[in-house]
């Protein structure tokens, strides 16, 4: 489904600014092909929102409404240079094997790390 966005690479000689322009466009064609329900229909299936407690449905929702933005930061880093990110993907990935998520829940939080 969404292979084609996480295709895209920022390229050693593209600045990261350069490269989120595009990114966010090429996002903006996935929601509209999509829409944003078919990620929240995901999240429901996911451990994180089978962790919050079945009585927090604003905690819920807060969760369903964030996630398209959270894939996207995750593409987004994925697919950033990685002779630059190599170190802060080895970081999130072991520390998410810990089960302490510091992925960045938003494109901005991605940029800015």
């Amino acid at each position: 489904m969404t292979s084609w966005i996480f295709a895209m690479k920022q390229g050693t000689t593209k600045n990261l600014m350069h490269f989120k322009e595009p990114f966010l466009r090429q996002a903006e064609v996935l929601q509209d092909l999509y829409g944003v329900a078919r990620f929240q229909n995901f999240a429901v299936k996911t451990k994180v929102y089978a962790a919050i407690a079945s009585t927090d449905t604003a905690a819920q929702d807060k969760y369903k409404d964030g996630i398209f933005e959270a894939v996207l930061a995750t593409g987004f880093l994925c697919n950033c240079n990685q002779t630059r990110t190599a170190l802060l993907m080895l970081h999130l990935e072991t520390n998410y094997c810990r089960e302490v998520d510091y992925y960045p829940k938003t494109v901005s939080k991605a940029q800015d790390m």
